[in-house]
């Protein structure tokens, strides 16, 4: 982004963005006579005179000021912008007698602070497995939270309730306005018997949710289960991205430890959604509502970062690192970062390889973007935003490193650990994957995560010992890690 761009000529000559050309043209003539060299009634920098002169220069022309209206806007600062982002770099120089180095981007997105959105309408349709393992504390933790769902809708959000074993049936037809007390008792119904096809479950609530769809309400099914589906894994994913596609986000719950995770993971990516580990049945109801609650409050959906690079720099990694963290995969150029809530901003991260580059100022990449904003009516609204760095010819004292990107890395770099853990260990490494393990308690000890640091001591126990990880170990620091908040230490409540 240019200097230009970032200097605000309207506050400059203290008008709105929608001044008319007369308005201009009076606020530069007092601020001309007010701060000229020759005529100035106040004591005040010269550079005031001259910013003031830019400004009226560009505003004045109608050409220059529809680009310089658009370049604002899409680098989230104009007034009309609906969304506005912060670019943070790890360096601002790289030294040219490398052949190839890495920056750290961290992308701060969140609503402007202009734009008012309105809550939408809820068209939710929960998805419950009642398969035979489902039985008991579970099934009834799960009833207990759709009550507690019923009874917290708005008037005008849609509910319906599926429930799934080897077919699926339709507990509670889509519909607004429902009679909250027969509802529950509806949901009340549902016991445990047969096994497990999670497709069944999932194209029967897509079905529900495709019937008050519209770009007026917020879309979303939530898929609760505790065991795995076998055989339709490909037909699961392949409906998350058509429901993706359509803006119908999917939250993939699995309860316990007996779940594919790698599945609900996808089903979750494909569709812009999140999946969550409930480690026990008493944690169903907090999460579920916590989840609604958050859906509740989306302000934009569909977002997509694309990252142009220029010849000679490369994307390393990248990743989603608030409001939880996920590792992020291109699809066609673009990452699917799903939904914004007005309340939590969405950060990524990104990992850029650069090659060598002489002495001098070089762009690296232009960032763009693109998300659709129900509430306001405004479809691809757009970001754009160059990155450049400057080359050194010579190494340069060491920058340090802004606060929130320490936070995101370490965030990355725990969840790293633990996934370079387990490869070590399906490897036949034993040793080193135990040592992998007593490394991450050791930083997430560290990080006052006492918890999760146990979790990892046990599973480093038993792997040393020649036991086989528990799938409920590697599930609790799978998803533990991911949801960890660096900026303040937790308390143990142990």
């Amino acid at each position: 982004m240019s200097r230009e761009t970032e200097k605000d000529y309207y506050a400059v000559l203290g008008i709105p963005q929608s001044a008319t050309d007369e308005e201009i043209r009076r606020a530069y003539r007092s601020l001309a006579r007010r701060y000229h060299p020759d005529s100035r009634t106040e004591s005040a920098p010269t550079t005031l005179f001259h910013d003031v002169q830019t400004a009226y220069a560009v505003l004045s022309d109608p050409l220059q000021r529809r680009a310089y209206d658009q370049q604002r806007a899409e680098a989230g600062l104009g007034q009309e912008a609906a969304l506005r982002w912060e670019i943070y770099s790890s360096q601002d120089q790289l030294c040219s007698l490398h052949e190839e180095q890495v920056l750290y981007l961290l992308i701060e997105i969140r609503p402007a602070l202009t734009a008012e959105g309105e809550r939408l309408p809820l068209n939710l349709c929960l998805v419950i497995d009642r398969s035979t393992s489902m039985q008991g504390a579970r099934l009834n933790n799960v009833k207990a939270a759709a009550h507690q769902i019923i009874d917290e809708l708005h008037d005008d959000d849609t509910l319906a309730v599926v429930t799934f074993n080897d077919r699926a049936e339709v507990i509670l037809p889509s519909r607004s306005g429902i009679n909250r007390s027969r509802a529950k008792a509806q949901v009340s119904t549902i016991w445990a018997s047969g096994g497990t096809e999670i497709l069944q479950g999932m194209q029967t609530g897509l079905e529900q949710v495709n019937r008050r769809h519209s770009q007026d309400v917020t879309s979303h099914l939530i898929l609760l289960t505790d065991g795995q589906t076998y055989g339709d894994e490909k037909d699961c994913i392949a409906a998350a991205r058509q429901a993706g596609a359509r803006h119908i986000g999917i939250t993939a719950m699995g309860i316990g430890e007996d779940w594919n995770d790698a599945l609900l993971d996808q089903v979750a990516a494909q569709s812009g959604g999140v999946s969550a580990y409930i480690a026990s049945p008493g944690q169903v109801r907090s999460l579920l509502q916590q989840r609604v609650r958050g859906l509740g409050t989306i302000f934009a959906q569909g977002l997509k970062l694309s990252p142009r690079c220029t010849e000679g720099v490369w994307m390393e990694s990248a990743f989603r690192v608030s409001p939880y963290l996920d590792r992020l995969t291109a699809e066609g150029g673009a990452f699917n970062l799903g939904a914004l809530q007005a309340d939590t901003p969405l950060a990524v991260m990104l990992e850029v390889g650069v090659a060598k580059r002489p002495p001098g100022e070089h762009r690296l990449m232009q960032l763009e973007l693109t998300a659709d904003i129900q509430s306001m009516d405004r479809k691809e609204e757009r970001l754009r935003r160059d990155v450049s760095v400057t080359f050194t010819p010579e190494e340069t004292e060491t920058e340090a490193v802004q606060s929130n990107i320490l936070s995101a890395l370490t965030k990355i770099t725990v969840y790293r650990m633990q996934e370079r853990a387990w490869d070590t260990l399906e490897q036949g490494n034993v040793e080193k994957a135990s040592q992998q393990l007593e490394m991450i308690a050791t930083r997430l000890f560290d990080l006052g995560e006492s918890q999760l640091a146990r979790a990892a001591m046990l599973e480093a126990g038993r792997i040393a010992k020649g036991g086989a990880p528990t799938e409920k170990g590697r599930k609790e620091l799978k998803y533990g890690t991911r949801s960890l908040t660096i900026a303040s230490r937790r308390k143990s409540h142990d």
